[in-house]
This record gives structure tokens, C-alpha cells and sequence, in this order.
């Protein structure tokens, strides 16, 4: 697949912890891959994925937590049974795929061998002649190589395969958290997943037949050819919008932008992915914010994929009523990770971070607890305020479908314990009630040597009632249309603003 899988691995990188546990690192064992000009055999495969499963049911903390055991094992037994003959490396992962996304951990992703490179005889993904807005399992032209089509008709079918089908279809390209749809919405009309769902499962070369609902209500047909580029492309008249209208954006604050509304005591303040340079960036911010006497204060969390937890609870320190929690526990599904029947197939770097961080404790129920070490930091127990510069006003927090990882820590957190804050947008990707990671490990299939990301632990958070399997809800649900999309508007961020006013 083109982009959409290639962006979205960098979601993978920045996760929980990501700094500490050597989630960024390369492997420290170099492993021979095998060739990707010919087929792995049966044998290698089902040999590999008996190992995943064997892996999945004894260590994965996802395992039969929002899909019941009996169903997974129902699952793999099918899978395993449809591996009839070789397939390129490609298509295994494409066949085990939906398999893993039943565990609904969206920490748990297969990658390629390291080694692998397309074969020369691999058809060229062609490019759909149109770009799709996906909500509730429809979906909604944006923008478009022709004019035949507009931007806000609707995709019935594509080939005489209804759209739901294909969107389904897509949801299995890449696994999600609990039941959370945002995300795979997000993924199918921001990252192109709709475009490879068609040639991933239907191998669509075009000429494409699409049936089309107009916006005027008539039902159109037409066959077009698959477009010589990607999208964007031109579709409605330029009707350019500048969101940051009457704006004044702040100085020393870096890739964290901070915007002061002209004659207002609002601002807007951009948390991007926990990296260790924003404890400075947290500091300056807020400095400005309380010498500008701000009242109402916009966190943008949209497309915050997580990163380093600890950064995530220097913001909080800005923000909370009190001396706060950030998790309220970190546990495993084994006594000690580093040391099962599977440690050979761990990245041995990933290991020794673990060990450096983390160590085992005692078993509560049927799961381990796992302790912090100092050098890690404090995670749990309560944590001070900022000492300086902390907020007390109004804040409006955008969020959406990637705001995912230590982000929905971070926003189940800041629900919990921030009487003042009101969430806009639409559900996160992450689960409010918690998440795997804490270590990501690489898990390397020893035949095939296709790698599978495996996280170790699970990390509840610290929200009131959450509801299981789903991300932390707006109280302002904002949805765009496929004109809204092309044209940038930003309702999220108009939304905050009428509420303020």
C-alpha cells in the first residue's frame, strides 16, 4: 500500500514512553530476511502465525479484552485453515490482518520484513479519480480529477460492491482501539485507505463503474478511469479561508504554535506529539497566556498521536484543579515480559529498555502489577502543579480521531480532573479507559521475519466511568461535509470561539 500505511507508521513511533522504552531504536540483531522475489511456503506460515497466536494468547494485554476469547480463537483457527498455498509476503500480511484487528489494540500493527522491497512484477497501485470523506460507513466525494463529479455527492457503489463493503473492507488495514470508528474514518479519508481498500482487497484497476447519489438527490452512474496523480485536485472555486483571521501568533514558543485573538482574552495554544523539548515550550506558553490575562484558553489536541507520557503530565501541571494522577496503573498479562518462551523473537534493545524503566511486581487478580523505577520518573501516585504560570481560567479542548496513545491518557486525565475544560470534536482514537503500550516491542516471525509491533503492558487510566471500548467523547460533536473538507474550514475551532462569545 502507498501512503496511507506509510503515514500511519508513524503513529507506531510515538507512543507511550516512547523515548524510554527505545521504541525509536533500530533492532540490535541483525536477522536475514527472506527473499521477496518468491512465495513463502505453507509451512513458513503457519508456522509463524501459530507463534503470533501462541505469543497473543499468553502475553498480549489485548487479548479477549473487547473481543471474547472463544472469538479470536474462532478467528485464527480460520485463518490458519485458509493458509492453503504460497503467498508473496504482501498478501500473508494482508491475510492475517483482519485476524489481528479483531484484538482491537491500535498498538498492535504488522510491518514488513526489513528487507523487503516491492517485487519489480507488482502492479502499480492506480489512483481512484476522485478523494472520499468517511463517516458512518459512507462516504462523500471531496475533491476530483473531473468534473464528473462534485464535491458532496455521495458513493453508492464502486464496480456494483456497495460502499459500506469497501469501507468495512478498509477497516482492515490497519487495527483500531476497542470499538472506536474516528480513527478508521480518519484513516480512510485523510491517509487514502478508501483508494487501497479498493486495490488492496478488490485488485481494481480501473475503468471504475461508481454509482453516485448527487446532491441534488438523483441517482448517476459513471465509468471513469483510473486518474494519472494523486489528488488534490481542482473541484470547487477556490473559496480560500483563513482560520487564524484576527490571530496575532506568539513568538519563542517554537512548533507549538500559541495565537492571541485580537481584543479578547482568548487563546489557542497547539499540543502536538510529548517530546522532551516541550517542557521549555509548556513553560513559555503559559507565561504568556497568564501575562495576557487570558480567560478562555483552545487546546488543540487533534492529530495528537501520544509520544512521552511524562511530557504529557508536564501540560497537565499547567492545567488541573489540584495535584492530579496521570495512570492510575500499569500491568501485564505475565509475571515478566523479558523472560517467557518468546524472548528470542524480542528486540533485544526494546528488552533492555524495559528492564531499565520498568520492573515486575505482584500479581493482582489475573494480571501483574509493574513498577516504576527512578529513572523512568514519577507516574504514579499524585503530582504536583506547576509551580509557576499555572491556568485557572476557561479551556475548550479539540480533539478528534488521532488523538490517540498518551494523548487519550493525557485527555482522559484532563476530563477527569478539570472542572473547567470542555471537549469539542469528535471521539479520540484512544480508548479513555486505557491503552496498551508502555514498551512496544517488535516481535520478528522467525520464517517469514515479517515483524509485528507487540505491546507489552497496559495502562489504565485514571477517567470517571468510562465506557468500555470507547475514546473520550466531546461534549461538542462537531461533523464536517465533503465541502467543509476542501475548503479547510475549521468548525472545531469555530465552535470554541461561539461558545466563548
Amino acid at each position: 500500500m502507498k501512503k496511507a500505511i506509510g503515514i500511519l507508521y508513524t503513529f507506531i513511533y510515538l507512543l507511550i514512553a516512547a523515548v524510554v522504552t527505545g521504541c525509536n531504536q533500530q533492532p540490535s540483531q541483525t536477522k536475514s530476511a527472506t527473499s521477496t522475489t518468491t512465495k513463502l511456503t505453507v509451512k513458513s506460515m503457519q508456522g509463524d502465525l501459530f507463534i503470533l497466536w501462541s505469543a497473543i494468547k499468553e502475553m498480549h494485554p489485548g487479548y479477549g479484552l473487547y473481543t471474547p476469547a472463544d472469538s479470536l480463537q474462532a478467528a485464527y483457527n480460520k485463518t490458519y485453515q485458509t493458509i492453503t498455498q504460497p503467498l508473496y509476503e504482501n498478501e500473508f500480511i494482508a491475510h492475517i490482518y483482519p485476524l489481528i484487528c479483531k484484538l482491537r489494540c491500535g498498538h498492535t500493527q504488522i510491518r514488513h520484513s526489513d528487507n523487503y522491497k516491492p517485487l519489480p512484477s507488482d502492479p502499480k497501485e492506480p489512483h481512484l479519480p476522485f478523494e472520499v470523506l468517511v463517516r458512518n460507513h459512507h462516504a462523500w466525494v471531496t475533491t476530483h480529477a473531473t468534473q464528473l463529479f462534485s464535491t458532496g455527492d455521495e458513493v453508492i457503489s464502486i464496480n456494483d460492491v456497495p460502499v459500506t463493503q469497501i469501507i468495512n473492507n478498509g477497516y482492515n488495514l490497519y487495527c483500531g482501539d476497542g470499538y472506536i470508528q474516528t480513527f478508521k474514518e480518519l484513516f480512510l479519508s485523510e491517509y487514502d485507505g478508501f483508494e487501497d481498500a479498493c486495490f488492496k482487497y478488490y485488485h481494481w484497476q480501473g475503468p471504475y463503474r461508481i454509482k453516485l447519489l448527487t446532491k441534488q438527490g438523483a441517482i448517476k452512474s459513471v465509468t471513469e478511469n483510473a486518474a494519472a496523480t494523486s489528488g488534490p485536485w481542482q473541484s470547487l472555486p477556490e473559496r480560500p479561508i483563513d482560520n487564524y483571521a484576527g490571530w496575532v501568533l506568539s513568538k519563542n514558543t517554537g512548533y507549538l504554535p500559541l495565537r492571541f485573538l485580537k481584543n479578547t482574552s482568548t487563546a489557542l495554544f497547539e499540543a502536538k506529539t510529548f517530546q522532551y523539548a516541550d517542557t521549555t515550550i509548556y513553560t513559555e506558553a503559559f507565561k504568556q497566556i497568564q501575562q495576557h490575562g487570558i480567560k478562555n484558553l483552545i487546546i488543540d489536541l487533534r492529530h495528537n498521536t501520544g509520544g512521552d507520557i511524562r511530557i504529557a503530565e508536564k501540560l497537565l501541571s499547567f492545567l488541573a484543579d489540584s495535584s492530579f494522577y496521570i495512570v492510575k496503573d500499569v500491568k501485564s498479562r505475565v509475571a515478566d515480559p523479558t523472560t517467557t518462551r518468546f524472548e528470542q523473537y524480542f528486540d533485544t534493545t526494546r528488552t533492555e529498555s524495559f528492564r531499565n524503566g520498568f520492573a515486575p511486581g505482584n500479581k493482582e487478580g489475573n494480571w501483574y502489577h509493574i513498577n516504576i523505577k527512578p529513572v523512568f520518573g514519577q507516574l504514579y501516585g499524585r503530582i504536583s502543579l506547576a509551580k509557576k504560570y499555572h491556568y485557572h481560567g476557561n479551556v475548550y479542548a479539540l480533539i478528534d480521531g488521532a488523538t490517540f496513545s498518551s494523548a487519550a491518557l493525557f485527555t482522559a486525565a484532563f476530563k477527569a480532573q478539570c472542572k473547567n475544560v470542555k471537549f469539542i470534536g469528535r471521539e479520540t482514537a484512544g480508548n479513555e479507559e486505557g491503552c496498551n503500550g508502555g514498551t512496544l516491542q517488535r516481535l520478528t516471525l522467525p520464517n517469514t521475519k515479517i515483524v509485528v509491533d507487540f505491546p507489552w503492558m497496559h495502562l489504565v487510566s485514571v477517567a470517571n466511568n468510562p465506557i468500555h471500548g470507547r475514546g473520550i467523547m466531546p461534549n461538542y460533536y462537531v461533523d464536517y461535509t465533503a465541502e467543509d473538507v476542501v475548503n479547510k474550514k475549521d468548525l472545531d475551532l469555530q465552535k470554541a470561539i461561539s461558545l466563548i462569545k
